[in-house]
Parts: C-alpha cells; sequence; structure tokens
C-alpha cells in the first residue's frame, strides 16, 4: 500500500453488532497473524464464536473490537459501494 494513495476507512460498517478482529498464533514460535473477524455482542460471545472456528489451530487467540483497529485502503469504498448504499448527497 502506497502512502501516497493511503486514506482512513471511517465509514461505519453496514452491521450495528459490534466486530471483532480475530487474531492467533499456531505455536509459541510465531508471530500473532490476523485471521478474520466475528460479530457478537460481547467480547464472551465473539470468545465463543472465535474459539469455535479457530481454537482447533490457535495456542494462542486474540479478540481486538474492529471499532478500536485503524484501517487503511488505496482503494476508494464509494467507488466499490452500489448508488443505494452511498449517504445522501453522494449519489451520482
Amino acid at each position: 500500500m502506497s502512502d501516497t494513495r493511503r486514506m482512513r476507512v471511517s465509514e461505519p460498517r453496514g452491521d450495528t453488532t459490534p466486530e471483532w478482529e480475530v487474531f492467533l498464533r499456531s505455536d509459541g514460535e510465531e508471530p500473532l497473524r490476523h485471521v478474520g473477524s466475528v460479530s457478537a455482542p460481547t467480547e464472551e460471545v465473539a470468545h465463543e464464536q472465535a474459539s469455535s472456528l479457530f481454537e482447533w489451530t490457535a495456542e494462542t487467540l486474540w479478540l481486538c473490537r474492529a471499532d478500536d483497529v485503524a484501517r487503511f485502503t488505496d482503494r476508494s469504498l464509494e467507488a466499490a459501494a452500489p448508488a443505494g448504499d452511498l449517504p445522501q448527497g453522494d449519489q451520482s
């Protein structure tokens, strides 16, 4: 991702259920890696969901609220969204 095209993603996600980013480590020698996300109302439910998906391969499982993650992209999210999904005033 080039610094000149990088932009902060500030649009809210479509679903109002909190999103949790899932990180895991398969063994003690490797770094944590992002493996996906789950939607859940609480961290306990998020842990249950992430465990059912990834625990079989994870020595360590970390969860982080997606709202607390700074997301960046090189592509325009508006260009990828259908016209009906754009905020009022931004539709062409």
